[in-house]
């Protein structure tokens, strides 16, 4: 694998805690020589910053493999990848492999084992292969197969598996439909994808036993994906002009391109589990896991070996100081607009000032978010 020649695309918006552990892990197994680009493509809340300055950490740890890219203005995904990768920075650049922010690689070599599998799919396919992709845990096109490869599957359907809604109404999806439990259906908007507690229990015995994860699914052997069905594409490795060639397939975000792309042209998927990976939210899921992050951070704290913090601020009280104190700065900034500020200034310091030492974190948070809209601040 010529090093000059392939790309790392990490597309990044909100999820700074998510990011925090996937740079982790990019880091700890990247291949020398591979540049990482952080396409932040978010700003102006407290999230996006927080992200961007998550990325921009990694950059000073590893200001020779990290670039944060912060010159392209957020826009729809589709759009500011593909802007990356038409720019001169990306001109020498044959490969991109695109990750999501919050995937991220367990094993070592895990980009050269997805380049090789892209070399044997392309001699075998030619252009009729699409792109390669990484075996992803919480991944609605791979649950199934992770199940098998775990010895999960007895299990699953014995314990946790229920009748459920698969499918989405809308162009390129199953229709919605309840299916029995015995059924897991692995395309768009498949089995796990509605269903966060399945996706807890599934980050209980992989994202959180890796070590069996690894021993398991590691070292099969390339499979075919069905392109007719959706693929959750946030680990996957293609020739850069692909990006281009989708874009008039839909009017939709960059996954559903991809799909329809795929089932007007039938071309060929292969998914690689030597690339093997970790998907820690869907947005689906990320309001009733949330509270799982704690665990797995300290959890590759341990299993990365890392000589420093996982996390910029592992606290939770100074996490809502802060995300306060960034609100405080904007009301400041938004009142000084006014044209009477000192009054409502004093006022909503000391509403700041009561709603932290009375209320816990995120209460404040929510609470302040409820109060500012009655104050009607508009810029002029």
């Amino acid at each position: 694998m010529d090093t000059n020649k392939i790309a790392v695309v990490i597309l990044a918006y909100a999820d700074y805690e998510s990011l925090e552990v996937s740079l982790a892990a990019h880091m700890k197994f990247a291949q020398p020589g591979v540049k990482y680009y952080i396409l932040q493509n978010g700003r102006g809340t407290y999230d996006t910053e927080k992200t961007y300055r998550v990325a921009l950490r990694y950059h000073y740890l590893f200001p020779n493999q990290v670039e944060v890219v912060d010159w392209i203005k957020p826009q729809p995904p589709y759009l500011s990848i593909k802007e990356l990768l038409n720019s001169p920075q990306l001109a020498q650049y044959d490969y991109i492999c695109k990750t999501d922010d919050d995937v991220f690689p367990v094993t070592e070599n895990w980009l050269e084992n997805l380049f090789k599998c892209y070399e044997d799919s392309y001699q075998k396919y030619g252009n009729q292969l699409a792109y390669v992709s990484a075996l992803v845990n919480n991944h609605y096109s791979g649950f199934e197969k992770i199940l098998d490869f775990m010895n999960l599957k007895q299990k699953y359907l014995t314990e946790i598996a229920r009748e459920h809604l698969v499918g989405f109404e809308g162009i390129g999806f199953r229709k919605e439909t309840i299916i029995p439990k015995d059924e897991i259906y692995s395309g768009g908007a498949g089995t796990i994808m509605r269903y966060p507690y399945i996706a807890r229990w599934l980050h209980e015995n992989t994202t959180l036993n890796v070590e069996e994860y690894i021993k398991n699914c590691g070292n099969r052997d390339n499979f075919e994906f069905n392109s007719e069905d959706r693929m959750s594409i946030n680990c996957i490795l293609f020739k850069k002009e692909f990006w281009n060639i989708v874009e008039d397939a839909s009017p939709f975000e960059d996954e559903h391109r991809m799909h329809m792309w795929c089932k007007e042209h039938h071309p060929h998927i292969t998914v690689c589990p030597k690339a093997l990976m970790v998907h820690l939210l869907y947005n689906s899921h990320r309001e009733e896991n949330k509270d799982m992050m704690p665990r797995i951070k300290e959890y590759y704290q341990k299993f990365l070996g890392l000589s420093y913090p996982i996390s910029i601020c592992s606290d939770i009280q100074y996490e809502n100081e802060a995300r306060l104190r960034w609100i405080e700065n904007q009301i400041n900034s938004l009142v000084a607009t006014r044209k009477n500020p000192f009054k409502e200034k004093i006022y909503l310091f000391h509403f700041l000032h009561f709603m932290t030492k009375e209320q816990n974190g995120n209460q404040a948070v929510y609470k302040l978010f409820d109060f500012i809209p009655l104050l009607k601040i508009k810029r002029k």
